[in-house]
């Protein structure tokens, strides 16, 4: 029966052209769209019969963030240190902080990554090191070696002499 009624209802809206619209207001809000609802209606209501909080008049659209100031029976700017404007904007910060928390935590995965990496470059590059050192203090002792049994000639005595290449070539 109601979609009976409803379906009336709306025919005969749709053929009559007969919207109206009132504009729904609740300053206490955090949700800013509350603020200032435009709600279609089928029908005309009179002032007595809008429901709480409903207004017939729009609000100006030099208004930014308007509210219906239950006092003058106009509609305002709200103040931006009202509470549901702080908690709207706290909402807004948290979500922010909330994005750049995510962001962190992806970047801080990619920094274990690329840590990981080159700590395992490191100790590759410390063991060639190592290598490479203990190859360069085995060619240094070989060098001197032969650079010391090259420069010195023994004598019965077990010392010694070092050999003048000039005083060699001339004999």
């Amino acid at each position: 029966m109601e979609t009976e009624n409803f379906s009336k209802l709306l025919n005969q809206v749709v053929s009559d052209g007969k919207i109206n619209f009132y504009y729904y207001s609740d300053p206490t809000s955090s949700n800013i769209e509350l603020h200032h609802l435009a709600i279609p209606f089928p029908g005309e209501l009179g002032p007595l019969d809008l429901p709480f909080r409903w207004h017939a008049e729009k609000p100006s659209e030099d208004l930014i963030d308007a509210v219906w100031d239950d006092e003058t029976h106009s509609w305002i700017e709200n103040d931006s240190q009202s509470q549901s404007a702080l908690i709207a904007k706290l909402q807004a910060s948290n979500a922010t902080l909330q994005k750049k928390m995510e962001s962190y935590e992806q970047n801080k995965e990619e920094n274990k990554t690329t840590v990981a990496q080159l700590q395992r470059t490191m100790q590759t590059t410390t063991r060639m090191i190592g290598t490479l050192g203990a190859n360069v203090a085995e060619l240094t002792k070989t060098y001197t070696a032969n650079s010391a049994n090259q420069s010195t000639d023994s004598t019965d005595n077990g010392k010694s002499t070092i050999v003048d290449p000039v005083k060699e070539s001339e004999h």
